[in-house]
């Protein structure tokens, strides 16, 4: 049986959302293939009651900003660790097949994973992200990359 997701503060009710358009560093891991363009990635994070039950990460999702170079996304966010305040670990996977340099659609892909470790602190209307990477290509690693950004308040 899998343990309960920790309990976010109340300042984290509603929804959150955010797009990594860059990032601060990206480091490719030894003898992996060459990097190409960071793709931005779109984050969305909804924690509201369900009933009259507890309030619950409802909706945590990682994605990508369409592009002719992605097909077949998709990802999921979870809560790893709270200090019960304005503070919460989270961490996201994200899936996708990318294709190959010059390619375009009807070319061949290569599956690509993400595992990204988000430490966001609330801060008025504001979430600040800080987050790591970890990328893997046709399940190797890949790189490690760095960034930061702010995610606001969205509609439910």
């Amino acid at each position: 049986m899998l343990a309960p997701q920790p309990v976010l503060p109340t300042v984290f009710r509603g929804c959150w959302q955010g797009t990594v358009d860059s990032v601060d560093s990206m480091e490719r891991a030894p003898g992996a293939h060459k990097l190409g363009y960071w793709t931005p990635k779109t984050y969305r994070l909804c924690y509201k009651q369900v009933g009259s039950g507890p309030y619950q990460l409802t909706f945590g999702e990682a994605g990508i900003v369409a592009s002719q170079k992605i097909k077949y996304s998709r990802g999921r966010v979870e809560i790893i660790a709270t200090d019960g305040r304005s503070y919460a670990r989270m961490r996201a996977f994200l899936h996708f097949d990318e294709y190959n340099a010059g390619m375009n659609f009807g070319g061949s892909t290569f599956p690509v994973d993400e595992a990204t470790v988000l430490e966001c602190q609330i801060d008025g209307d504001q979430m600040r992200v800080i987050a790591d990477v970890d990328g893997r290509r046709e399940d190797q690693p890949w790189f490690r990359a760095h960034w930061r950004t702010v995610f606001v308040r969205a509609p439910m």
